[in-house]
């Protein structure tokens, strides 16, 4: 149980497709397997999850199942793995992270899907059920995502989630070997009355 008294073990989102939920020590296999079922590479943001099917072992597997719950617990992120409901497959995950809490309860969330699912509506249904977790389980009021300019199948799957675009940080994010813009996307919880 994190420090908020968030329950994080016991989070679990359906959608008309797919279940979200924290990784479970018997995940290990088929998260594997379906990470070595994914295509060659479709473009630069796909090279992370393709190229850690190579180091992919069950220590690391634990390292990370580990690293997330101390994680929840301290309130700093909330990991999810993501699961077809009509076969089980592991398809993808959301990362909500905590930016700040107190006056702002404010959060960002991260997210990826292996690229054999690509262009099937995934990304923006597994978004809005990061989103629900984000407000109705975590209790943030602000959701934002952070976007490379030229990765557009993102972008619309953010905007397609509800999310809209905010602004573009300049000299955001330091990959591809250079200081890179970001835009920024963003969703607020209309119904957040308390804070």
């Amino acid at each position: 149980m994190s420090m908020l008294g968030i329950d994080y073990e016991k989070i679990i989102r359906k959608t008309d497709r797919l279940i979200i939920r924290p990784m479970q020590k018997e995940d290990f296999l088929i998260v594997k397997e379906n990470l070595d079922e994914q295509g060659s590479q479709k473009n630069k943001y796909d090279e992370e999850e393709i190229e850690f099917v190579h180091n992919y072992t069950e220590e690391v597997f634990e390292k990370h199942l580990k690293a997330s719950r101390e994680y929840s617990t301290n309130d700093n992120a909330y990991t999810f793995k993501v699961f077809k409901k009509s076969d089980g497959k592991y398809i993808g995950g959301i990362i909500i992270k905590t930016i700040q809490r107190k006056n702002f309860q404010w959060s960002e969330i991260g997210y990826w899907l292996l690229n054999q699912y690509w262009g099937n509506g995934y990304g923006s249904e597994l978004i809005k059920a990061g989103i629900d977790i984000a407000f109705k389980e975590l209790g943030f009021h602000r959701v934002e995502a952070q976007i490379n300019l030229d990765n557009i199948a993102s972008q619309r799957a953010a905007e397609n989630a509800g999310m809209e675009l905010e602004c573009i940080r300049k000299g955001f994010i330091y990959e591809f070997g250079e200081w890179t813009d970001n835009m920024v996307y963003m969703i607020n919880n209309i119904e957040d009355t308390k804070h």
